[in-house]
């Protein structure tokens, strides 16, 4: 049930019902409905609030559709990835959010920047199966969070373990599965891009962080790497967080000013991951324009 495979169907479907049921649900939504802006950015959405209906229609309603979609991020287990059994609630959202056509539900898993080796990654192939048994046919990819070009402490490589992840995503359900690495800052290199297809990462986040606060990597301290430039920008994420919506620094335009100039495809700016924040239509506005 991933976008890419039935986008432009369910994206024709999901317009047509709305519009039966009394047009689009907000002015934002309905001019991305229109078609793709000039040089749009779509969304990588960390949306790990206990499967709230109100939150997950508003995310899925909205989302930036266009090219290959957006992504909405489940972590059912509050860190813990898809939990110890299916989640009626969570079975719930997810699949609806399929029915507006404008983005694809992948599951959170945590990678513990590799540590553990071999072990590691059978704790974690156990995950990426639960995901996809407890939530057949709607979970579109995989999330892999605490990614490191090494393991922490040690010169010790972390490609093997992590392109043996993205294989086993890919070979699993096929190619058309994504694989997200969250690095949250700049990898070394680009090896986590260069190498087979099935052991590439489709998305690389390359900022994950507060947008301003002191000691928490703070987003107006970053800057990318300047190999990133050598990709597409829809190879890249940044996910900003305790991004104040105060009127002295209005959110998102002083950090989409700058999103629109970094090379980023998929962006989000908010307050927190356990809700949506209150101006995130005018984000999805911008992203529309390619202004964030």
């Amino acid at each position: 049930m991933r976008l890419t495979r039935l986008g432009m169907l369910l994206s024709l479907i999901g317009v047509t019902m709305l519009a039966v049921l009394g047009g689009l649900p907000s002015l934002a939504a309905a001019q991305r409905s229109g078609g793709q802006g000039s040089g749009d950015q779509a969304q990588l959405i960390p949306l790990y609030d206990s499967g709230n209906p109100d939150d997950w229609t508003e995310a899925c309603a909205q989302a930036n559709g266009s090219g290959d979609g957006s992504w909405i991020v489940a972590d059912i287990g509050e860190g813990g990835g898809p939990g110890d059994a299916t989640a009626p609630v969570w079975a719930k959202v997810i699949d609806h959010c399929y029915s507006y056509g404008r983005a694809s539900v992948i599951g959170y898993v945590w990678t513990g920047y590799g540590e553990g080796g071999q072990a590691n990654i059978a704790g974690i192939e156990s995950q990426i199966n639960a995901w996809y048994s407890f939530y057949p046919g709607a979970i579109a990819g995989i999330f892999f969070d605490g990614v490191s070009d090494d393991i922490p402490g040690t010169t010790a490589s972390n490609r093997n373990f992590y392109r043996t992840l993205a294989s086993y995503v890919h070979t699993r359900e096929g190619d058309n599965d994504e694989v997200v690495f969250n690095f949250g800052a700049n990898p070394g290199s680009d090896w986590m891009l260069n190498g087979s297809d099935a052991g590439n990462s489709d998305i690389v986040v390359t900022f994950e962080g507060s947008y301003d606060t002191p000691g928490e990597n703070p987003y107006i301290s970053w800057t990318q790497a300047a190999w990133e430039a050598s990709y597409p920008a829809n190879d890249f994420a940044a996910l900003i967080y305790h991004a104040p919506d105060q009127i002295a620094t209005p959110q998102p335009a002083s950090a989409c000013g700058s999103l629109a100039r970094q090379h980023i495809g998929y962006v989000y700016v908010g307050t927190s991951y356990d809700q949506l924040p209150p101006y995130f239509d005018t984000l999805l506005t911008g992203a529309w324009q390619g202004n964030c």
